[in-house]
């Protein structure tokens, strides 16, 4: 029989009566055994709860069967959607211990024995209380029975219970009392989740009332959010690139990468820019003929607008960007998430817009006077966003057609800003980049974009826009030139 190799593939197996499915690596008894319909037949549910039935491969053949199936991505699919409830299992332990030392004192119902009498047969003996007295029934064994009254103990205080328990108790074991077994069975109900072994991997359990354990790795560890979230969620190479609503928390925002889910709700590297983009905007496009890398833009109010910060890095080509821009924490992948971070002396292209022979150009220390429109290391066509006035001021502009009072809430991407998340109303998408220290440290949690800005108030000083996490506001902040920022270039109107 030829087996399908799909993550969450079933199959029925009509000679076992049992259905199979697929966990990528082999197969193993599903854990929902609804019979299909028909037996030859073999269907896997997608997230959006639609089926996708497989067969065959153009050739026919099927794409894989049982042993040589595989997967570089595990998926959420083999899961039930159901959280597995405890399993309550009965123990029951039982001892066998002698009359005599089965004996309780305080309760005088287990004074209670047979022994042998003085002809060598069995008696048994009864022991009550009546008042302060101890009374003694004892049934021989031809039937006869014969009652002592015993006065002497004082049943009702302490110290006649403790001489009457060590004389019954005497009495009992002088006559081989203990040969006598009595059982005692304590029963223990254990309430406990299945096994965590390979084909429960990425299950979730109910520990108990308001706690929950996931299966990971042969063992059952606390559930984190994530992985309450994404319960029953599929994530397979198919499906990589994909955003999804949170389970328990709707408002949680997941993306599937090729090693599962991972949160969108603060930064993360190891998710590509494509996921910062707002799924309901519909983008434009521009091309950096420089090195062909391709940047969304978007245009908002009268002006169009990269939607993604800039990523060159030619330092040949443009000699100003020579030691004087950077990727996060020195990662070239980081550049291809969030783009470089530049100096301001790198964003303006200071070397092609003003040296005067001797290699000294508008940076750090120095002051010049800005033209009009700066292309800066912007592609052509495209100019560093202008502030020469309040009036001629691009961020302005933008922000006040976003509305000025919540600009930073409504340029903020959807997704990895640790607190105020934005609405990304417009499509700006902006992300927490981060910043570069002239002392080399690495600063994340916000977003800073150069400007033409050369403030006259101290020659090492810019001015910059930023989106903080702590704010729904957008504004400017006087910045060092020698430290780096994002670039977001603006379409030239003229």
């Amino acid at each position: 029989m030829k087996l399908f190799h799909g993550i969450g593939e079933k199959v029925f197996v009509e000679s076992e009566d049992l259905l199979y499915e697929c966990d990528g690596d082999a197969w193993f008894k599903s854990y929902d055994q609804t019979k299909p319909n028909s037996a030859k037949s073999s269907s896997s549910k997608k997230s959006d709860g639609s089926s996708d039935s497989k067969n065959s491969d153009k050739d026919g053949s099927s794409s894989s069967d049982a042993a040589t199936s595989s997967s570089s991505a595990k998926s959420s699919s083999s899961r039930p959607t159901e959280i597995l409830e405890p399993e309550i299992t009965v123990n029951e332990t039982c001892t066998e211990v002698g009359a005599c030392d089965a004996m309780v004192k305080t309760d005088i119902s287990t004074w209670h024995f047979v022994r042998k009498d003085s002809f060598g047969d069995d008696a048994e003996y009864t022991y009550t209380v009546d008042g302060k007295d101890l009374i003694v029934t004892i049934k021989s064994a031809d039937g006869s029975i014969d009652s002592k009254t015993y006065s002497m103990y004082n049943m009702e205080s302490e110290a006649g219970v403790e001489m009457a328990f060590n004389a019954a108790k005497s009495t009992c074991k002088n006559g081989g009392g203990n040969d006598n077994k009595i059982k005692s069975c304590v029963k223990d109900t254990v309430k406990a989740l299945p096994e965590c072994n390979a084909s429960r991997e990425g299950f979730i359990g109910k520990k108990d009332s308001s706690s929950y354990v996931v299966c990971k790795n042969g063992s059952w560890e606390k559930a984190k959010e994530i992985d309450m979230d994404t319960y029953g969620k599929t994530c397979t190479n198919a499906e990589v690139g994909t955003r999804t609503n949170g389970v328990v928390t709707e408002t949680n925002k997941y993306y599937c990468t090729a090693n599962g889910w991972v949160s969108l709700m603060s930064w993360n590297w190891d998710v590509p820019k494509e996921a910062y983009f707002n799924p309901n905007i519909t983008y434009g496009s521009m091309t950096d003929e420089r090195d062909g890398k391709v940047y969304r833009t978007v245009q908002i109010g009268d002006q169009i607008w990269m939607a993604e910060n800039l990523n060159y890095a030619d330092s040949v080509k443009t000699p100003s960007l020579l030691e004087r821009s950077w990727c996060y924490d020195n990662k070239t992948e980081n550049c291809d998430v969030a783009g470089r971070l530049y100096t301001w002396a790198a964003a303006i292209d200071s070397v092609a817009l003003y040296d005067n022979g001797n290699g000294v150009n508008c940076g750090d220390g120095v002051n010049c006077t800005m033209p009009k429109k700066v292309r800066g290391i912007c592609p052509s066509g495209w100019h560093l966003p202008r502030y020469a006035t309040i009036d001629d001021d691009e961020f302005r502009i933008m922000y006040i057609a976003v509305g000025e009072e919540t600009a930073g809430k409504a340029l903020k991407s959807q997704m990895g800003w640790n607190k105020y998340i934005g609405t990304d109303t417009l499509g700006f998408s902006g992300i927490p980049a981060g910043y570069r220290t002239s002392s080399g440290k690495f600063n994340g949690g916000l977003a800073y974009f150069h400007t033409t800005m050369d403030r006259t108030d101290g020659l090492s000083f810019t001015n910059a826009e930023y989106l903080s996490y702590g704010s729904d506001w957008m504004g400017k902040e006087r910045l060092y030139k020698s430290d780096a920022y994002s670039v977001r270039c603006i379409k030239d109107s003229d």
